[in-house]
């Protein structure tokens, strides 16, 4: 029998595991590492974050990404090449990490890897099928560390009919939601999402949904025009003047016409999408007021997400995600959504920047250790998410 195999039955029968979990969404940040304990699985499952860190993109990196990201034509050897390159690259990080924690990568069980989103593609018209396409490759990331690794989180989600995305509902529901109180988390990474959990005494069902760009279009835009990854603190949104004919225009398209819950990827939102409308209505902007323009894109697209799905009750409101060094962004949300109570994600007990890379470690364990999960408004039926890759 394969050692890791009889490994991994020994590492399900545990009473807790340890396990790195890996995110990396589409605004291209960099990498999350969450070190994470976790004991029992499911309902029963506690979830203790040991450690985080951000592993940032190089610029080169960043450069290769935006190449094959969402593109509708790309290098396939480009494609290839950085499937198996980040492979590598995550398990350094990890490597590094530990030794910085002190932690021996013998005593850690596994890792769960969510990859690098290339193209999202829900189905559009009947007799497609929905797709999504994360690289990043589980044995080059296993082979490198030296720990089992589990990966391709959203494949399965596809297989048995869902979207793809969001995955965070699962999570969040198990995690976060209240018995007295209304809750939504809004995650805003590249695109915004968001989990609305009304408390379990109302009987009311759990939604999940993304609900149009988050950071993507600003990062963009900031890369393009200032030559920064992203706008820090939301400072070059404040200089700059919202240019509100655009935002009518951007929310009519349509994208924002289709039925709650949805999801959407950075295909549907790109700079050059802006920038094509923006010449089709003879719009010319300085830089500083096409960020503000597009801060106002977000926070608009947001608000009206959840005018739809909440009305007007009260909900307490956790925000994660880079999003959440946006001091503009977050201003103006809370400004728009007065029912809104919005608190510190910290006391959820997740620091928010460590959600996503924690969720990962949290489906790894569930592969493993768990009984599945039903997916609501998918199938009833129990199923797994991820694929297993063994050292060696």
């Amino acid at each position: 029998m394969n050692k890791y195999l009889s490994k991994l039955c020994e590492i399900s029968k545990k009473p807790e595991r340890v396990i790195v979990g890996l995110m990396s969404g589409t605004a291209l940040d960099g990498l999350d590492v969450a070190l994470c304990k976790i004991k029992r699985s499911g309902k029963e499952a506690k979830l203790d974050i040991l450690e985080f860190d951000t592993c940032e993109y190089t610029d080169e990196q960043r450069m290769r990404l935006r190449s094959i990201q969402s593109k509708e034509q790309t290098q396939t050897h480009d494609l290839t090449l950085m499937h198996s390159e980040l492979g590598i690259w995550y398990a350094e990080k990890v490597l590094k990490l530990l030794k910085k924690w002190n932690v021996n990568p013998r005593d850690v069980d596994l890792i769960g890897s969510h990859g690098q989103t290339v193209y999202h593609a829900p189905a559009e018209t009947e007799g497609q099928i929905h797709s999504t396409l994360q690289m990043v490759d589980g044995d080059h990331i296993s082979q490198t560390s030296g720990v089992i690794t589990v990966s391709d989180f959203r494949q399965k989600h596809t297989a048995v009919g869902g979207e793809g995305a969001p995955l965070a509902g699962i999570f969040d529901e198990l995690f976060f939601r209240d018995d007295q109180q209304h809750r939504m988390l809004l995650n805003l990474g590249g695109i915004a999402n968001i989990s609305w959990l009304p408390s379990r005494k109302s009987g009311e069902q759990t939604f999940a949904t993304d609900t149009g760009p988050a950071n993507t279009l600003i990062n963009e835009a900031m890369q393009t025009y200032f030559r920064m990854p992203y706008d820090d603190g939301g400072k070059i949104a404040a200089s700059g003047t919202i240019h509100s004919e655009l935002v009518k225009y951007v929310l009519l398209e349509p994208y924002f016409r289709k039925p709650f819950p949805k999801t959407t990827g950075q295909e549907d939102f790109q700079l050059s999408y802006i920038e094509q409308l923006m010449e089709g209505h003879g719009i010319e902007l300085e830089p500083a007021d096409l960020v503000a323009t597009l801060t106002a894109i977000t926070s608009q697209s947001i608000v009206r997400a959840v005018d739809e799905i909440v009305g007007e009750q009260q909900f307490d409101c956790f925000i994660s995600g880079g999003g959440t060094h946006n001091e503009t962004l977050l201003n103006d949300l809370n400004g728009r959504i007065p029912h809104a109570n919005f608190k510190p994600f910290n006391e959820l007990g997740i620091h928010p920047d460590a959600k996503e890379a924690a969720m990962m470690a949290f489906f790894a364990n569930e592969l493993v250790a768990g009984d599945g999960f039903a997916i609501p408004g998918v199938t009833e039926e129990k199923v797994h998410l991820g694929k297993i890759s063994l050292p060696g």
